[in-house]
């Protein structure tokens, strides 16, 4: 495997340009971020310090483009290219396996479906030219130096390492979204419930004070909640009392049960909250939202 040649490259050559490109763009989107949110942030989509897209983007790059080097502007013109693709595809095959969007350009002037947009196409051809002209030929000695048998031994380890971590930080991610879903949908079913609350005014507080507090702040105030309907309460036949009463401890269990899902967050979904600001989930992404909301204000 590590002899093949691909277009006059040597596999293994191109195996450790995709390795250092995922680092050094892990690295770069990671110092950008950290900087302007004043903390770090590990940027990567896995937990490792690699960011694929980088990696797959350099290694066509290089694949491409070696050859028009004599020429600048078809370097730049086949980097915004090649970059533009990677970055598009990656988008939508990430949406349609997690049925979720991992960046979203929406904002941006002259963008497409919000996954790419022209002024980050064009600083992915400049960066082409930079890594082509400044930073591969450095990288190109330093792969070739690695002596063969070192550079097969880290290379099997390395792979067998980002399968690893790819396959767990994928896994959280699917159980982060399984966990989105019975959210949404016990928050739905007690919608639809509570409207056989005959209270209206309690009702409509019910409501409001299950979807919209802070979970710590809602089970703060929810026996303060009950007392207030007492009154009310005691004017109701029984059956209906009864009903009422059963409402109040189903919320107060839907409220602890969301509070516990919460804590167990595991350390991949807490860096994704951070890493991707704009990761939204199709069917569930105001859920989605008030979920990291009270994530983050547990963690202050």
């Amino acid at each position: 495997m590590w002899t093949t040649e691909l277009f006059e490259f040597p596999f293994y050559e191109l195996y450790f340009y995709f390795l250092i490109y995922s680092f050094l763009g892990w690295a770069l989107e990671s110092l950008f971020v950290s900087a302007t949110n004043k903390e770090w942030v590990n940027r990567g989509f896995i937990r490792g310090p690699f960011c694929p897209i980088y990696g797959t983007g350099a290694v066509l790059v290089i694949l491409a483009l070696t050859p028009a080097m004599g020429n600048l502007a078809w370097v730049f013109l086949g980097g915004v290219l090649i970059a533009t693709v990677v970055e598009y595809f990656i988008s939508l095959f990430l949406e349609k396996l997690f049925h979720a969007t991992w960046w979203d350009y929406s904002e941006m002037p002259l963008n497409l479906q919000g996954r790419i947009c022209l002024r980050r196409s064009l600083e992915w051809g400049a960066l082409s030219v930079v890594m082509l002209t400044v930073i591969q030929p450095p990288i190109a000695d330093f792969v070739r130096w690695i002596p063969r048998t070192i550079a097969e031994f880290a290379g099997t380890a390395i792979l067998i390492y980002l399968i690893a971590d790819t396959s767990v930080t994928v896994m959280n991610i699917l159980q982060l979204k399984e966990k989105i879903e019975k959210l949404e949908e016990a928050r739905l079913g007690l919608r639809e419930r509570m409207e056989s609350v005959k209270i209206f005014e309690a009702r409509k507080e019910l409501l409001e004070y299950l979807e919209g507090l802070p979970i710590s702040e809602a089970m703060a105030n929810l026996r303060e909640k009950i007392e207030e309907h007492t009154g009310q309460m005691r004017q109701l036949k029984a059956e209906e009392r009864l009903r009422f009463e059963y409402f109040l401890s189903e919320i107060k269990e839907r409220l602890e049960r969301r509070q516990r899902i919460l804590k167990k967050s595991t350390l991949t979904e807490r860096r994704l909250y951070k890493a991707f600001p704009r990761l939204h989930f199709e069917k569930y992404n105001e859920a989605f939202k008030a979920f990291k909301e009270e994530f983050f204000k547990i963690e202050k």
